[in-house]
């Protein structure tokens, strides 16, 4: 969106390479992504341990670049839903990067050092992943990324159609909601294409189709 300050090139060029280039490079990764068996992970992730690592290194910082395109999504956009939306962000970001790390990245270290160890002992491995999957702490930690994921998404629909975004993209800013489920495939592409298209269309269709003046009272109007 554009708002009330003016961007130079530079920053133009810098914010939309982060608005559009993050979820591309969300979707790649997820799409080699699936679903963690959590009752045989070492079976499951015996073959692809090594990606699996190099992959949950990559998403954690995009996990925070996607928090940050919410943000600048939003930017210039003063009211009660956007802040709400901004909390949730931060609290989404970091629960989600705590769990992504604790049970992403744990498992494809583990499985990956116990593909050499005896049968005996990789289902102690196999046992600890298992209990550490099911760990209150984890268990708690996925639900509040999850309801703050939730509360992030709905409230900067709401923020954005208080400015006058048309339905159909807000709405399809929504369908983000279905990779807080989970990142993995299905879930995480379908939500993040969500996410890149609503932002596209905002970026470079509705924005485009308003004036400076419009946009400063739509927002003016939002926040009183």
């Amino acid at each position: 969106m554009q708002h009330d300050a003016v961007l130079s090139p530079r920053q133009d060029t810098l914010r939309r390479i982060v608005l559009f280039g993050t979820p591309v490079v969300l979707i790649i990764l997820e799409l080699g992504h699936p679903l963690l068996d959590h009752m045989n992970p070492i079976k499951m992730l015996a073959p692809i341990a090594l990606w699996w690592i190099v992959l949950h290194v990559l998403l954690i910082p995009l996990f925070a670049l996607m928090g940050y395109s919410l943000f600048l999504l939003l930017q210039g956009v003063q009211s009660k839903a956007a802040t709400i939306s901004r909390v949730a962000t931060v609290v989404f970001v970091a629960f989600e990067v705590g769990y992504d790390t604790a049970v992403g990245l744990n498992s494809g270290i583990l499985v990956y050092n116990a593909t050499t160890l005896p049968t005996a002992q990789q289902s102690v491995v196999q046992q600890a992943l298992q209990q550490l999957y099911g760990n209150p702490a984890i268990v708690v930690s996925y639900y509040v990324f999850f309801v703050a994921g939730i509360i992030a998404l709905c409230s900067a629909a709401w923020a954005l159609s208080q400015v006058g975004v048309p339905r159909l993209p807000v709405i399809i800013l929504l369908g983000t909601l279905i990779s807080t489920y989970s990142h993995a495939l299905p879930y995480g592409p379908i939500g993040t294409t969500c996410f890149l298209i609503a932002v596209l269309w905002i970026e470079l269709v509705w924005s485009k189709s308003l004036s400076r003046e419009d946009l400063r009272e739509a927002i003016a109007s939002a926040a009183g």
